[in-house]
């Protein structure tokens, strides 16, 4: 029995030893799986940060360039309203340019006309101062012709 005694333990000994090596072997791939799974996470986790850093950048720089739109929206708008504006009253300029030059050349039209009469009669005027002047003459004529009847005259 002793020999088998010495068996036994040098078997359950043996199995220990299996056991502690067995635990230890797996001890150490977990460990090592673990490390392996854990730098993985923090890499994905990395990656996910790093993402979603540039994700809060784009979403800065879309509120910028909706802004920045709205700001150019309104900014149409408003010299939408001006153009409009200086068009009606470009329109109102064109209407009143349009009746100054109507009445510019009716104006001149009629200073022509004018002018046309005031040289007619200019002409009118001299030819009646000559009569007047030949009237005068002759009046002063007659009356120096009387005054001689009268004075020669008993």
């Amino acid at each position: 029995m002793g020999v088998m005694k010495r068996d036994v333990n040098f078997v359950f000994f043996i199995l220990i030893i299996a056991v502690v090596v067995s635990f230890a072997g797996f001890t150490a791939y977990y460990q090592v799986s673990f490390r392996n799974i854990n730098e993985e996470y923090n890499t994905k986790l990395a990656e996910l940060n790093k993402v979603t850093k540039e994700l809060l950048e784009k979403k800065s720089s879309l509120l910028q360039t909706t802004t920045e739109l709205n700001t150019t929206k309104q900014g149409r708008e408003e010299l939408g309203e001006k153009y409009g504006d200086l068009k009606t009253e470009r329109d109102a300029l064109e209407e009143d340019r349009n009746t100054y030059r109507d009445n510019y050349f009716k104006t001149k039209s009629e200073l022509e006309q004018k002018t046309s009469q005031v040289n007619t009669l200019t002409t009118e005027l001299d030819a009646t101062k000559s009569d007047r002047d030949r009237w005068k003459n002759k009046y002063d004529e007659c009356d120096a012709d009387l005054e001689e009847c009268e004075d020669n005259c008993p």
